[in-house]
């Protein structure tokens, strides 16, 4: 029962088997990016868009998804019903709307097979 108890104390100060402190498991050469809204594509509205997506995710997420307007509209509306997001006031959603439109437009499918966009209807 007692080693149990050093196990536990050990793993809580970090210590590893060997005595020494453990140390987190990084890739070499890993080179963690900031995620600020100059990442994105320069424009109107990119601030106030960047900040309302990444309140709850990260941006590439956004930015490997194209959409054409009427899609970004709906991807909107899908945060709002399914997941909660505030709805943004009209003038807002036009902000978010035109912003992602412009900078992250409809592409057209991988050839091959790959990541298919799930916003994007199949054909």
């Amino acid at each position: 029962m007692r080693s149990w108890g050093l196990l536990a104390a050990a793993l809580m100060l970090g210590i590893g088997a060997a005595g020494a402190p453990a140390q987190a498991q990084t890739p070499p050469n890993f080179q963690p990016q900031a995620e600020t809204p100059e990442a994105w594509p320069a424009g109107e509205g990119r601030d106030e868009t960047f900040y309302m997506c990444t309140a709850c995710h990260a941006t590439g997420l956004i930015t490997r998804i194209g959409q054409t307007r009427e899609q970004w509209n709906g991807v909107i509306d899908l945060m709002v019903s399914k997941h909660g997001m505030p709805a943004p006031d009209a003038r807002d959603r036009e902000i978010f709307v035109n912003y992602l439109a412009a900078a992250f437009p409809l592409r057209a499918p991988a050839q091959g097979g790959g990541w298919r966009n799930p916003f994007q209807p199949t054909r």
